[in-house]
């Protein structure tokens, strides 16, 4: 570990030489980065926090989390700081101390100035720092935000000072009654102080922090009056450090006052009483008063107006309750005050001064009298009827309200009232006669009471009802129709009239038929259409039908019908047929003339015309006649003088009914010698006639069918028979009289024979429905209970009930039926009490009997006995069935339930039937006796209380629950232990107090024992439980951890193992306990993650592999913090350095290079200079290079020291080797050296140092002799080839002697010799050729071509073919010009031939065809890409013309062709080039 010295950032030696490397090259590349000054001069931030002390002493230096200052990017700079601005007080001075690379900004206060730092006057400096180097125009600014922070110098004060309150004597406990206020200018902690009282007070508490005052014990008038309390203001820090003193004190006077704050309330709840009370209650008057003690309490309720002959009282109910019930004094003189009592009561309470409730009017009514006017209870009924309805039918039942014991109800006259009446003891109205034969649809009826003060309207509307028949417009209908009409033709429209309304008056059609015919009707429109084709042959001639008309009436609907007559007309539509047909038979050859050979028949099914026959063919000869009347065949012409010995005749016969032809027949006969059977033809029969019976058949059983329907016609509009009652019809039927209103009583059965609505049967009661107490339901015949009956009124009737039907004239028949009443339970058991009520001792014992209920029937027998039941779910209570008496049945507890209210049931004993019954109430009050404890809520408590509080503090409510009344329910608090004296409860409140201070470093907890006990009288009761007080420890840490120095350095080697230690860093602390002990953490800096801190020793150890060429060195911020409540900390910055270990090889920029060289370069000439450099500190300039491979001809030389590689005198010569490849081995001059190996790849450029070559200096070649030629025809190819490359190999060709009269042309580029002239036999032509390549200078050479012209050779009668037809060469793309790829043959072999590579036309086509197989190699022109191949005129032998490069092209196609002066011969050959 290195120590720091303070001192100025001049002339410090760096670390190590490498150090200053790397911050060069540092400070060269950020002078591009924006935003920092020249060479990276800046600091690291632009803006700064720190933090300084108030009162702080001289030479103070302020604490930042970051690292101020400056990276030294050039280790010679001489850096000064200085505070340009913010500091116009001169409090601070700003330092520079150097560590490693970096120029800390330490900023102190100053000494000697009599000026201190205070929080409360300025809290924050913003300094303004310029740092700049000494003789260098280097400048940098940034900003210091210094925060003052705040010691605890000022204490709380009092705002105000004086307080004054008044409180009711009935406040409630822990109610707040006041608040007293002080502040202190300190922040933070140090601006926290407590409340509490100069001397020890039990009425009341304040709260430690907020300053509330609440009350904490019973207030006593009588007692005290006022109190003056005292209240003094601690500052926690001060208690911290040791000083009690007080701030300030504030006053707080509370004045006591006895106030009775409310009047008492009454509430009124009316009642109505029985007429049979023998105590009438007339209201029911509760009395509240929300004060507490004697002010809540009520002396008095009192009639204080509206009652002069004092015929009323109040009577209290219960104990405890202020529940008053109005009674009657005495006989009440109901007829003086016939609209009854107001009475005027008042409440007064027994507080001081008392209190009286606001006057209240209670209206008793009277009883007696009844107001209500009689009226209807609606003054319109609306009501509809059928149309259909018979005399007797219900129409209306009308009633007044309230109706009299003597009502009685009737119809005034008017034009309607004929055709209805009234029950006029029940209000029922229905139907005197029937309503159809007046066609009216609204009937108006007045009816009223006996008196006529009562009237009402009675509006009855009538239903239409379905009563008129749909009536067709004709009797009958009748049409023709041919059979040939198509199916769907309309033959007949029919048409009916309804005059009902309605769907009653709307009409369908329907075809009423026993069996299908081949019409149908629309049901809407009456139009009959054909749904099959009519066929005259096999179907009715007459169609006889009834046509149905029906109305959509209910419930039945009318139908009318009516007859419909269509008659069907023959078409000739049908061809004949023939009986028998493909006849085969024999006659001889001497058959007489006239002969009868065969007959035929045929048969029309439509019998209009007879059928004739005929011969259509097979009979041109004349052989043959056909009788066409009779079908006979005779043959006409003699067979024997025909010349006709043995034959065949195929006749076709057809026959026709004069408009259609049958099908064609065959009739085969054959001619032969000799005898011949005369049963020798036959004939396959078609069964027609047997077809044609059948038919005929069925069209006389469909006409039969028809006939038969004609008895039905008007079979259901006749009313034939009356409506008859079932056999089942009772003479008489008893029913209870407590039957409900709709029950069914009977349901009366009668049929009528006739359908429709002449059997449509119709139900009333015509008579002997005196109460109306029956009503019969006119569709379904239920009789059922209309009014409610009274046996008691009327226990028998004689009903006539009446049935008719709707028939047309309508009949009607009736029966006479007895209904019987019976009695029943109808009398409810009535209780002597409308309620019951009793007070009772919850100590009372079981089996007590505690009151009788009573209650009595009117019925007789089992009806009126009366049995005695607890509706109400109790298991506390039970009655004696028979007696009434209540017993207790448990035991009580008024804690759990105060009172109860039971439903007492008194119920019939009736056997049959439902039992009737009545409840009543029977409330029952439980007075207290003292049994509960007092029960804590909650059952134990858990406080938690800091340590520092001051005496008196109240540190926890008990809170119990004693539901006892009176004495009983009043709770005192003790402590069983108080842990001497350091405790205390308040004995009224339960509030626990602080005797005596705490100290948690000398116990943490206290387990407190408190109890509650009770006042009740004879026993008191008492409870335990437990307060669990956890003291909170507070904050004591008063000093902040430090270290020595505020940085250190410290060095290690890299690739030391994890682990290794690095260095150790201790601070100090001046507290004691867990306030003194210092844990050790990294939390920041570039090294963070790369080392470990023990966090109690606070060595610093690797935590990761440390590599100096990727991190030199590391800055990290370590922290110092204690284990106090508010933990403290301060941190120092670590520098370390990694020290070099060579463990690096030499590194190149590139790990292959690739320079060029001209060939025949002199000696000397530089190709390029290996850069290379070592991590490793040092190594750089102790690098060495050598080749040590690929250079055996010593071409090159390398400097050991510079990498430089240079030629030698040795030649290069491309031609002979384009690349070279060296290998050079850097190494480094470590003590293990270390090295790498890197390849030069050298390329030696082309010079134009050959000339293009002939393969040959003279060429010779004979050609047979040729004609003029439109376009010029090759000659002979001569190419030479440069060993060159490039431009310089680039060869162009020309004649330079030899074609003075111009008759050959030479291709510039292939070297292909052309020409249009005529040449003939014998000639001879010389030619010289140059070739120039394209470099600089050019370099050319000559070659010489001898061409003798011969005579064609004759035509030859063999073919030229080649030896294969396709043909495969493969060369590699490093073969040399010249060289033979293949050779082509062809036979015959023997004569001259001349070989060409050509294009044309099949060379394009199989090249297009083979070029989805070759790819990117393939080339839309000739297969001889580029000339790069030549075919040997004289031998086929194909020879390289061109270099070849596999990369650019790998395949050629081509075509070669031969001739032999006149036959010519092609094939196709595939060239695949290789690369090497």
């Amino acid at each position: 570990m290195m120590s720091v010295t303070m001192g100025h950032c001049m002339g410090t030696k760096p670390p190590s030489c490498i150090i200053l490397l790397l911050l060069k090259l540092f400070a060269t590349v950020s002078q591009g980065l924006p935003g920092t000054g020249p060479l990276g001069f800046h600091f690291t931030h632009s803006t700064y926090n720190a933090t300084v002390y108030e009162n702080s002493a001289a030479r103070t230096y302020v604490n930042s989390q970051s690292r101020m200052g400056i990276t030294l990017i050039d280790l010679s700079w001489d850096i000064k700081y200085r505070i340009v601005s913010g500091d116009e007080e001169g409090f601070f001075k700003a330092e520079e101390v150097i560590i490693a690379d970096f120029c800390f900004l330490r900023i102190r206060t100053k000494g000697g100035n009599s000026a201190i730092l205070n929080r409360e006057i300025q809290d924050n400096y913003l300094l303004i720092i310029k740092g700049s180097v000494r003789g260098e125009d280097l400048e940098a600014w940034t900003k210091v935000n210094i925060q003052v922070l705040d010691m605890n110098d000022l204490r709380p004060l009092f705002s105000p000072t004086t307080y004054s309150v008044t409180i009711a004597e009935s406040t409630p406990l822990r109610t707040s009654v006041a608040q007293v206020t002080a502040t202190d200018a300190d922040i933070g902690s140090n601006g926290e102080f407590y409340y509490y009282f100069k001397n020890k007070v039990d009425l009341f508490s304040v709260h430690p922090t907020s300053g509330v005052i609440s009350l904490s014990g019973r207030l006593n008038y009588d007692e005290k009056n006022r109190y003056d309390l005292e209240i003094l203001a601690v500052d926690r820090g001060m208690k911290l450090y040791g000083n009690n003193g007080v701030s300030s004190t504030a006053k707080l006077y509370v004045h006591i006052e006895r106030i009775n704050e409310h009047a008492p309330i009454i509430h009124v709840v009316s009642h109505t009483p029985f007429s049979l009370d023998k105590e009438p209650t007339y209201a029911v008057v509760t009395v509240d008063d929300l004060d507490e003690g004697a002010n809540g309490e009520i002396e008095s309720l009192s009639i204080v107006d509206g009652d002069p002959l004092e015929q009323f009282f109040l009577a209290k109910e219960g104990k405890w309750l202020n529940e008053y019930k109005v009674k009657e004094r005495r006989q009440v003189d109901w007829e003086s005050f016939s609209y009854g009592y107001n009475l005027t009561i008042q409440a007064k309470d027994k507080g001081s001064p008392q209190k009286f409730s606001e006057l209240k009017t209670v209206h008793i009514a009277n009883p007696r009298r009844d107001n209500t006017p009689v009226r209807f209870e609606k003054d319109v009924y609306e009501v509809s009827i059928s149309e259909f309805s018979p005399p007797g039918v219900l129409v209306a039942i009308v009633k007044v309200s309230p109706e009299p014991l003597d009502v009685e109800y009737k119809l005034l006259p008017g034009k309607d009232s004929d055709y209805f009446k009234i029950n006029p003891r029940s209000g029922l109205i229905v139907t005197a006669q029937p309503l159809n034969t007046v066609k009216k649809e609204v009937y108006k009826l007045e009816v009223s009471d006996k008196e006529g003060d009562a009237k009402a309207q009675v509006t009855i509307g009538i239903e239409d009802a379905n009563d008129h028949t749909p009536e067709f417009q004709e009797a009958l209908y009748e049409t023709f129709v041919n059979e040939s009409v198509r199916v769907g033709t309309n033959v007949l429209t029919v048409s009916a009239s309804d005059k009902d309304k309605g769907e009653n008056g709307y009409i369908t059609y329907s075809i009423a038929s026993l069996n299908l015919l081949p019409f149908a009707i629309n049901q809407f429109t009456g139009v009959i259409s054909t749904t099959e084709e009519l066929d005259f042959e096999s179907s009715p001639e007459t169609y006889r039908f009834i046509v149905r008309a029906s109305d959509w009436g209910s419930p039945y609907r009318h139908e009318s019908e009516v007859n419909v007559t269509i008659r069907v007309g023959n078409v000739n539509d049908n061809s004949p047929l023939f009986e028998k047909v493909a006849c085969q038979g024999v006659i001889s050859y001497d058959f007489p003339v006239g002969g009868h050979i065969t007959a035929i028949s045929a048969i029309d099914i439509d019998e209009l015309e007879l059928v004739k026959y005929k011969i259509i063919s097979g009979n041109e000869l004349g052989f043959f006649y056909l009788n066409p009347d009779s079908g006979v065949l005779q043959l006409k012409k003699s067979l024997m003088n025909s010349g006709i010995k043995n034959g065949n005749f195929a006749l076709r016969i057809t026959a026709t009914d004069g408009e259609n032809f049958a099908d064609p027949m065959a009739i085969n006969i054959s001619v032969l010698h000799g005898k011949v059977s005369s049963k020798s033809f036959s004939c396959r029969e078609t069964r027609v006639a047997q077809k044609l019976a059948e038919k005929l058949l069925i069209k006389a059983k469909a006409n039969g069918k028809l006939n038969l329907e004609d008895g039905f016609l008007d079979f259901y509009s006749i009313n034939r028979q009356g409506p008859h009652f079932d056999k089942s019809f009772p003479s008489d039927v008893a029913v209870k009289e407590d039957m409900l209103v709709g029950t069914n009583i009977l349901k009366i059965k009668a049929y009528d024979a006739d359908s429709g609505f002449n059997g449509k049967v119709l139900f009333t009661i015509s008579d002997g429905n005196t109460d109306s107490c029956f009503n019969i339901d006119m569709e379904t015949g239920q009789l059922k209970v209309l009014m409610p009956m009274d046996r008691e009124h009327t226990d028998l009737y004689v009903l006539n009930i009446t049935i008719y039907d709707l028939g047309k004239p309508q009949k009607s028949s009736w029966r006479l039926l007895t209904v019987n009443v019976e009695d029943a339970n109808d009398n409810n058991p009535v209780f002597l009490q409308d309620s019951y009520s009793v007070s009772i001792l919850e100590s009372s014992s079981i089996g007590t009997e505690i009151i009788q209920v009573e209650a009595r029937d009117k019925d007789l027998g089992s009806n009126g006995e009366v049995m005695y039941s607890v509706l109400t779910d109790t298991h506390q209570f039970i009655i004696n069935s028979s007696t009434g008496i209540v017993y207790i049945a448990d035991q009580l507890d008024r804690e759990s339930k105060a009172n109860y209210s039971l439903k007492i049931e008194a119920r019939d004993k009736a056997e049959s039937g439902q039992q009737l019954f009545s409840v009543v109430t029977l409330k029952i009050f439980l007075d207290d006796v003292n049994d509960c404890s007092p029960a804590f809520i909650p059952s134990s408590y858990s406080v938690k209380v800091l340590e520092d509080l001051p005496v008196g503090t109240v540190i926890a409510w008990l809170e119990t629950q004693d539901p006892d009344l009176g004495l009983g329910g009043q709770v005192r608090y003790s402590l069983v232990n108080d842990y001497n004296g350091r405790f205390e409860v308040d004995k009224a409140s339960g509030a626990i107090r602080l005797s005596k201070e705490l100290d948690y470093e000398k116990q943490q907890f206290y387990n407190l024992t408190v109890r509650a006990k009770d006042k009740g009288r004879p026993v008191s009761l008492s409870s335990v439980s437990f307060v669990e007080v956890e003291v909170v420890d507070v904050n004591e840490n008063l000093h902040t951890p430090y270290f020595p120095d505020f940085a250190v350095v410290g060095s290690v080697k890299e690739n030391s193992r994890i682990g290794t230690s690095v260095l150790q860093v201790t601070a100090h602390d001046e507290d004691s306990g867990r306030d003194g002990e210092i844990q050790y953490s990294i939390r920041d800096g570039s090294g963070l993650g790369r080392f470990n801190i023990d966090d109690e020793s606070g060595v610093i150890t690797a935590a990761d592999s440390l590599d100096r060429e990727t991190t030199a060195s590391y800055w990290l911020t370590v922290y110092a913090t204690d284990r106090g409540v508010v933990p403290l900390y301060s941190t120092i910055e670590v520098y370390i350095e990694v020290e070099d270990v060579n463990d690096n090889a030499p590194l190149t920029s590139e790990p292959i290079y690739y320079p060029v060289v001209m060939e025949n370069s002199p000696k000397d000439v530089s190709v390029i200079q290996i850069q290379a450099e070592d991590p490793d500190s040092g190594s750089n300039e102790k690098l060495t290079y050598r080749i040590t491979s690929g250079n055996p001809q010593n071409f090159f030389a390398i400097n050991i020291k510079t990498g430089l590689i240079t030629t030698t005198s040795r030649k290069l010569d491309r031609e002979q080797q384009a690349e070279h490849f060296l290998e050079v081995t850097v190494t480094d001059g470590g003590s293990s050296p270390k090295q790498s190996t890197i390849w030069v790849v050298v390329q030696v450029l082309d010079e134009n140092d050959n000339r293009p070559q002939f393969p040959e200096k003279v060429y010779q070649i004979k050609l047979p002799e040729r004609d003029r030629k439109k376009r010029g025809e090759p000659i002979y190819r001569a190419f030479a080839f440069d060993k060159d490359e490039g431009p310089n190999a680039e060869i162009s060709y020309s004649i330079v002697d030899g074609n003075d009269d111009g008759k050959f042309f030479i291709d510039p580029k292939t070297g292909m010799v052309s020409s249009r002239k005529q040449f003939t036999a014998g000639s001879y032509d010389i030619l010289t050729i140059k070739a120039v390549d394209n470099g600089r200078p050019q370099k050319s050479s000559t070659a010489r071509l001898h061409i003798e012209w011969i005579k064609k050779p004759p035509p030859s009668p063999i073919p030229l073919t080649f030896d294969e037809p396709f043909y495969n060469f493969t060369v590699m793309e490093s073969d040399k010009v010249t060289e033979i790829v293949g050779v082509v043959s062809v036979q015959p072999a023997n004569t001259p031939l001349w070989f060409d590579i050509v294009g044309g036309k099949h060379a394009r086509e199989m090249f297009y065809i083979l070029q989805t197989a070759c790819g990117q190699n393939c080339s839309t022109e000739g297969g001889n890409f580029d000339s790069s191949f030549d075919a040997e005129k004289g031998v086929g032998t194909i020879v390289i013309a061109k270099p070849l490069d596999a990369e650019q092209r790998s395949v050629y196609n081509m075509s070669v062709e031969v001739t032999d002066g006149t036959n010519i011969a092609v094939t196709q050959e595939e060239i695949e080039a290789q690369t090497t």
